[in-house]
């Protein structure tokens, strides 16, 4: 009966780790087009792009955020390499659209001068 939920907890946390892969690297492919669209100084596509890598880690976030306040209100979670994974490549996504939000702004205002 113990190795079924532990299968069970299992198969549930790389679930939710995949999630929030997927969402991450929806993110990330969002910001590269943007920055792609910065390269031909098409402004409106990057913020849009900008704006829909957001939207993507706010999905992944609150995947996130879920399993570790199960952990804070005393919920026992097992280390996984896989989970640990996610948070490592959200966490890169994050960094990586507030250089990109900062860089449209950047080039934006250098166009205008």
């Amino acid at each position: 009966m113990e190795e079924t939920t532990y299968t069970e907890e299992n198969d549930q946390l790389n679930q939710l780790s995949m999630n929030i892969l997927v969402h991450a690297g929806n993110a990330r492919d969002h910001l590269v087009q943007a920055l792609e669209s910065l390269e031909t100084m098409d402004f409106e596509k990057a913020k849009t792009e900008v704006a829909a890598a957001r939207k993507e880690v706010v999905v992944a976030h609150g995947l996130q955020t879920d399993t570790l306040q199960l952990e804070a209100s005393g919920e026992q979670i097992r280390y996984s390499t896989l989970f640990c994974h996610a948070q490592d490549t959200l966490m890169t996504a994050q960094s990586e659209i507030l250089i990109g939000e900062h860089l449209v702004k950047l080039f934006e205002a250098f166009s205008q001068k």
